[in-house]
């Protein structure tokens, strides 16, 4: 998710008091832009007619220090209180004293191009983050073409609270929208995974975030909101998946539904940032639909069309010019006529496949990813497996997936008493299935892998305990098996990596 764009009446006032500092009030927020795309050019020459030393000169030094992700040298330099100080500046230095301590005790870890810091007790995230933010790096620059230089800062945050002080989102926004990763300041920043209830794609996360930070030097911060999540959701997979998956069977259910009940959201109801629509659902509705958007772009005018919009943008187009000279029409009739393409495509719904969802701390199960009406069927079938029944068990998880074919918890716990009735074959069918239409599940990947494992396929097992890791690294069970498929592979380095977790969690 990109960084919200501040509201006028919110508590950061940021892009008005950051005009004052950059440009004239009406150039406020288009500076505010600037500065997240590294162009820091305006602060330089505001600061050269100002002497070395003096306190005016220090803040903008200070200002750059920020965004660049350097927040003890941003606190070092910001010059004492003054109530004459510009109150944008004021509160970034209010903002880098707050939030430059949650960095104390974080571990520090290096790759070519990112620099990235992990909680307390958690820097064996940095291998898996590291390598998939390269990867990223590489597939991005090819997508848009644009390799940012230098280093880019990559924040890991342990808990809701500091995730919370970090990106500026209040606990509340957090909760409604569903938000876990933000690119601001020119930073990378997302929720430790430890923290979720069924874990998350963190390393698509990462890469969506990293994709938000370079349209931002590409476009020089000028992309509009809903075309920026489109780009950032439709390649954020980019970096494990030749073909993006930017729409899983859950989301791409949910919006083939909204299309049939009017209910989609209007672009404009995206501004200023997703994270102020109506709760998880609305916000998931709208990535949906702008990632579907950046599918339509390129698959009638290619993937060079994205680049070629992002470059107008910066070249001082506005959205309109720059949509009609790669396009051939306006932002406006690209919505409409989108929305044709979408009925055309007649989207196939899966009923019952598992939408994403957040959840923090502790959560049911079943109460997460079952319909009301169903839950009693699953709920029955676990007693009765656990009674050693797992025939009968299996009459009341097809009465669930009667209504919810592919509904992640009914197959899974199908999966498992077929296991217990020796049906294997059937059992694998099954789990291939639920990993098919719900790619976020966990314990579908695990289960799978433990049968690959079972069966000498240690390949396939290996890919699934890897799976596991990209939602949720935290499950002892995953570096169990990383640990014994590495193993039988001859990858000893990657089994001694797991070993090594395994005596950390």
């Amino acid at each position: 998710m990109s960084r919200p764009r501040p509201r006028m009446g919110g508590r950061l006032k940021l892009a008005v008091a950051l005009g004052f500092l950059l440009a004239p009030a009406p150039a406020a927020a288009l500076d505010f832009q600037i500065l997240e795309s590294g162009d820091f050019s305006p602060l330089r020459a505001r600061m050269d007619g100002l002497a070395p030393g003096s306190p005016g000169r220090k803040d903008l030094e200070a200002v750059i220090a920020l965004y660049q992700g350097d927040l003890d040298r941003a606190g070092s330099l910001f010059a004492p209180d003054s109530p004459a100080r510009d109150p944008g500046v004021e509160w970034l230095r209010t903002y880098a004293a707050a939030v430059s301590p949650l960095r104390r005790g974080m571990t520090v870890s290096e790759s070519e191009h990112f620099i990235l810091r992990t909680p307390p007790g958690e820097d064996f995230l940095a291998r898996y983050a590291l390598d998939a933010l390269e990867k990223a790096y590489g597939e991005t620059g090819k997508d848009l073409g644009l390799r940012p230089e230098g280093k880019v800062p990559v924040d890991i945050y342990g808990s809701e609270e500091d995730f919370s002080l970090a990106s500026t989102l209040t606990r509340e926004d957090l909760d409604r929208s569903g938000a876990i990763g933000i690119c601001k300041f020119r930073r990378l920043m997302i929720l430790s995974p430890r923290r979720l209830a069924f874990g998350y794609r963190w390393l698509d996360t990462l890469a969506h975030e990293y994709v938000h930070y370079v349209i931002n030097a590409k476009s020089r911060g000028l992309c509009p909101l809903w075309l920026h999540e489109g780009i950032a959701r439709y390649l954020d997979t980019r970096w494990r998946l030749a073909a993006p998956q930017y729409l899983i069977p859950g989301n791409r259910t949910e919006l083939a539904r909204a299309l049939k009940k009017d209910g989609l959201v209007p672009f404009s109801r995206m501004e200023p940032s997703m994270v102020y629509l109506d709760g998880q659902e609305q916000v998931r509705l709208a990535f949906s639909q702008v990632s579907h958007a950046v599918h339509m772009i390129v698959a009638t005018e290619g993937p060079s069309a994205i680049r070629e919009i992002l470059e107008e943008l910066a070249g001082g187009r506005s959205r309109a010019e720059a949509f009609r000279k790669v396009l051939g029409r306006n932002d406006e009739q690209f919505e409409k006529d989108w929305k044709v393409f979408l009925a055309e495509e007649d989207l196939a719904e899966s009923p019952g496949a598992a939408p994403d969802a957040v959840r923090f701390g502790q959560a049911d199960e079943i109460n997460q990813y079952v319909g009301v009406g169903l839950r009693g069927h699953i709920r029955l079938g676990d007693r009765l497996r656990r009674k050693g029944l797992a025939e009968a068990a299996l009459v009341q998880y097809g009465k669930a997936a009667g209504s919810e074919p592919f509904n992640p918890v009914a197959l899974t716990n199908s999966a498992r008493a077929l296991l217990a009735l020796g049906r294997g074959g059937q059992a694998v069918d099954a789990l291939k299935v639920c990993v098919r239409e719900n790619p976020n599940y966990l314990p579908a990947f695990l289960l799978l892998g433990q049968e690959m494992e079972r069966a000498e396929e240690f390949g396939e097992a290996l890919r699934n305990y890897r799976e596991c890791a990209a939602i949720n690294p935290f499950d002892p069970r995953v570096h169990e098996g990383i640990v014994r498929a590495a193993e039988a592979l001859g990858l000893k380095e990657e089994a001694e990596r797991s070993r090594e977790i395994l005596r950390k969690l």
